[in-house]
């Protein structure tokens, strides 16, 4: 049997996150993972209307932003947390959806967010490594 590869690096975005434009989500970036670092920055996922079950993405931290990565849903269609792994209570939607999570300025390399569709709601979850490097709204 012989062996396969796949190109993993086309599932990488290293430029979307690192600036200061807005970037709005395409149903082709299910699946990719984000480098996050760069200044403010509005992200956009796909709309309410457009919602595809089981499209998923990654933002990973690759050195503190200088500015806030607001990753926005535009409706309250957003639930979930992100938490730190010891002692912080993190940030949490707390049972009523939102329409943000924001990857603070104060976040480190290695944080991370993930969201996943279900076709009606995005659900989102995470880690960091310091108190506040992500809220949800």
């Amino acid at each position: 049997m012989g062996r396969v590869f796949f190109n993993t690096r086309v599932n990488i975005d290293k430029e979307a996150c690192a600036g200061t434009d807005t970037y709005v989500m395409k149903a082709s970036d299910s699946g990719k993972t984000f480098l996050v670092s760069g200044g403010a920055q509005a992200i956009t996922l796909l709309p309410a209307a457009d919602l595809i079950e089981g499209w998923n993405c990654r933002f990973i931290t690759t050195a503190s932003p200088s500015g806030d990565k607001v990753i926005s849903a535009a409706t309250t269609i957003m639930h979930g947390s992100s938490a730190k792994g010891s002692g912080d209570s993190g940030a949490a939607s707390d049972g009523t959806a939102k329409t943000s999570v924001t990857i603070e300025a104060a976040s480190q390399a290695g944080n991370f967010v993930d969201i996943v569709c279900d076709g009606s709601l995005y659900h989102i979850s995470g880690t960091h490594g310091q108190n506040n490097a992500t809220t949800v709204q």
